[in-house]
């Protein structure tokens, strides 16, 4: 694990406000990763938009665990459809 390709969930926390178990919740609801270094928790850099994403839903929207974590998945088929549709594109476009 390089750690340039990661931060610690304490500083996470601290800079953004929010709980620990906040970090943790969201992976026990299986919305991001957390790599354990010694004591420390770490998140992944490419974890950091959706968590903050997160973040804001939760503290601006007053959205709830569960809330969150269906939105993450409806987020993720949205993505996958978006991905279909575009890859239809294509077929379509060579086709003419």
């Amino acid at each position: 694990m390089k750690k340039e390709n990661y931060i610690s969930i304490k500083t996470f926390c601290e800079r953004h406000g929010v709980g620990e178990s906040f970090v943790y919740s969201m992976y026990e609801y299986e919305i991001l990763q957390v790599e354990q270094e010694k004591d420390d928790g770490m998140l992944h850099i490419e974890d950091l938009p959706l968590l903050e994403k997160m973040v804001r839903l939760h503290n601006e929207l007053d959205i709830n665990l569960e809330g969150l974590q269906a939105i993450y998945h409806l987020l993720g088929q949205v993505e996958s459809l978006q991905q279909e549709v575009a890859s239809l594109k294509r077929k379509l476009d060579t086709l003419k």
